[in-house]
């Protein structure tokens, strides 16, 4: 899997070669796509509710917008993933309507499996078919690109990019939560009951 890396400032287009992200092919077809960063401290909101961390997450939210250069063949694998994944969801959601209409408890079930095998296959599926990305502070990493796209864009890139590496502290921020949520777990389970 190869990366490239970008240097964003707000409210600046960064320069993108024009082939397409995905495939390396020449294309003039671009896609307009957003990428955010939300500051790792947020994900310790949960522990007060969802809706303190969506508060926070949004006010301290850093998003940019980006137009990558895609294919025409790449555009149309992107459509029909999403075609796909919304299906998906109407038939699981139509199938827990019809389950809950008539009280059927292992049709909701079988509803809440096609739900969720949709969003996590669609998600996958996505990440196959197209480029991800992540926004650290200054500079924008695109994951799963093309060597021709990303042996193009390091000559857009500054200097300094080559040598930076990503610092991917989602998966600090990550760990950290999932430690507290196992220790008050255990402490929790440890207490005498009374």
């Amino acid at each position: 899997m190869h990366k490239a890396a970008f240097s964003i400032e707000v409210g600046q287009t960064p320069m993108l070669p024009s082939v397409c992200a995905k495939t390396g092919v020449p294309t003039d077809g671009v896609i307009r796509q957003i990428f955010a960063q939300v500051p790792g401290w947020s994900l310790l909101l949960i522990f007060w509710g969802i809706i303190p961390f969506l508060i926070a997450a949004g006010f301290a939210r850093r998003k940019v917008t980006v137009d990558l250069p895609i294919s025409e063949q790449v555009r149309r694998r992107i459509h029909m993933v999403d075609l796909g994944s919304a299906v998906g969801l109407v038939v699981g959601i139509g199938l827990f309507a019809a389950a809950a209409a008539i009280g059927a408890v292992e049709l909701a079930a079988g509803a809440g499996v096609v739900v969720l095998v949709t969003l996590i296959g669609g998600s996958i599926a996505r990440r196959v078919v197209w480029v991800s990305g992540r926004l650290d502070g200054d500079v924008l990493w695109l994951y799963g690109v093309h060597p021709n796209f990303a042996r193009q864009a390091g000559r857009f890139a500054r200097p300094d990019l080559a040598m930076r590496a990503t610092t991917d502290r989602s998966g600090a921020a990550i760990l950290v939560v999932g430690l507290i949520a196992v220790i008050a777990f255990l402490l929790l389970a440890l207490l005498p009951s009374r």
